[in-house]
């Protein structure tokens, strides 16, 4: 699956017409270190099981993988931030990434629950911030493959990653999971 989705990859490039850049292989450890990534582009978590795509097209991938970080750690008090009422949570942890952590990431224990609780005010308050999972993977050491896309502008990166999203459906994007649950 790994070769066929690096083909359909290469084969977007070429439908919008951008000369393709070969990834580099990396770590989710090396790019949270900011040993790699300190670079604008896409990244592939994890492809051997096409779990996610994305794209950092106007932050560099190591900014880009704060975010993810927290989900693969399933780091809930992370995600929330401070521990107070405030009009949202720091970062989402959506459905799509959820169901996928649990299927490749982690001994699944159920459903992971939410970090945060929408209040009639409008504002969130916390949820569920310590919710202990054991890995089967160690996520320091999970694959990456970066495409150093410096060169680009950010809507050429955001059209390649649009455009790749729909055609390899990797497991935790939105697009895939709403594909799963219609």
């Amino acid at each position: 699956m790994l070769i066929e989705n690096l083909d359909k990859i290469a084969g977007v490039f070429a439908q919008l017409g951008i000369p393709y850049v070969e990834p580099y292989e990396t770590t989710e450890g090396a790019i949270n270190r900011k040993e790699t990534g300190d670079h604008r582009g896409l990244y592939y978590i994890y492809p051997e099981q096409n779990f996610y795509f994305g794209k950092a097209a106007t932050n560099t991938v190591h900014n880009r993988h704060k975010t993810h970080r927290p989900k693969l750690d399933v780091d809930l008090r992370a995600l929330y931030s401070t521990v107070k009422e405030k009009k949202e949570p720091k970062w989402i942890f959506p459905e799509g990434w959820k169901e996928g952590v649990r299927r490749f990431i982690i001994e699944d224990s159920g459903e992971i629950p939410s970090h945060y609780i929408k209040t009639s005010r409008g504002t969130v308050v916390p949820g569920v911030l310590d919710f202990p999972v054991t890995h089967k993977v160690d996520v320091d050491t999970l694959p990456v493959l970066v495409w150093n896309l410096d060169h680009l502008t950010p809507g050429q990166i955001s059209s390649l990653e649009k455009k790749i999203n729909v055609t390899i459906w990797a497991y935790c994007n939105t697009e895939t999971y709403k594909r799963r649950h219609k």
